[in-house]
């Protein structure tokens, strides 16, 4: 009697089921019609929102991969050269390295860099024409006649590069899985002076086909480099 009554519920079930799927206007006909608007190629898929200036589809071949590959700013000082030349050089190549695109430097501490211990002084460094001013600090341990002359330098600005920002958002974003997608960033000048640790204004941009989604990312500069901070919708 157990087996009966469960082949009469199940029997009645699919009954129930058969007759809510015969009307036009059922669950089942939408479903339908949302199933053939979402179909489609790829290709006929467009992001939500526009893309932005500049598509990224390759890298950029400027960038180099290795300080070693950067071309070491003309001319370098030797042994007997004054310690203020020493600074100024080494500020151009710190600019280059930020940069990593090779491109003209000069450098420049006006009133020199003062040899006491703790003493600071103000350099400016140019990448590209762009100023990037600098202060230089003689470590607190210096004594007269040092062989060895430790100092730090601190931008006061960061070296925006807009072939660099490229270059990274491209690395980190160019696997696709397989899917069809989009890169795009802001059109950024060619080198702008920004400040440090900071959100840079600009942005960049990814498409994905799959959910048809679109990320936008905040152009931020750090002690390493650029980062890309995801936007919240």
């Amino acid at each position: 009697m157990r087996i009966s009554k469960i082949t009469t519920v199940l029997l009645a079930a699919v009954l129930l089921t058969a007759g809510c799927g015969s009307g036009g206007d059922g669950a089942d006909g939408n479903a339908n019609d949302q199933s053939s608007t979402a179909g489609g190629s790829p290709q006929d898929r467009k992001p939500k929102s526009e893309p932005l200036a500049v598509e990224l589809t390759q890298a950029q071949a400027d960038v180099v991969r290795d300080n070693d590959d950067l071309q070491t700013p003309q001319p370098e000082p030797d042994s007997r050269s004054a310690f203020t030349e020493k600074v100024e050089h080494r500020l151009r190549k710190d600019l280059l390295r930020s940069a990593k695109v090779n491109g003209v430097t000069t450098a420049d501490c006006p009133q020199g860099v003062t040899l006491k211990a703790s003493a600071a002084s103000a350099c400016t460094a140019t990448y590209e024409g762009v100023e990037i001013p600098f202060t230089v600090k003689v470590a607190d341990d210096y004594r007269d006649g040092d062989f060895m002359i430790r100092y730090s330098a601190e931008a006061g600005k960061d070296l925006l590069v807009a072939k660099r920002v490229y270059q990274e958002f491209w690395e980190r974003h160019q696997d696709s899985g397989g899917y069809d997608q989009k890169l795009t960033c802001d059109e950024i000048p060619a080198v702008r002076a920004v400040e440090k640790n900071a959100d840079t204004g600009y942005r960049c941009q990814v498409w994905h086909e799959a959910g048809d989604r679109t990320t936008n990312f905040s152009v931020l500069t750090d002690t390493y480099g650029y980062k890309f901070a995801p936007e919240r919708a």
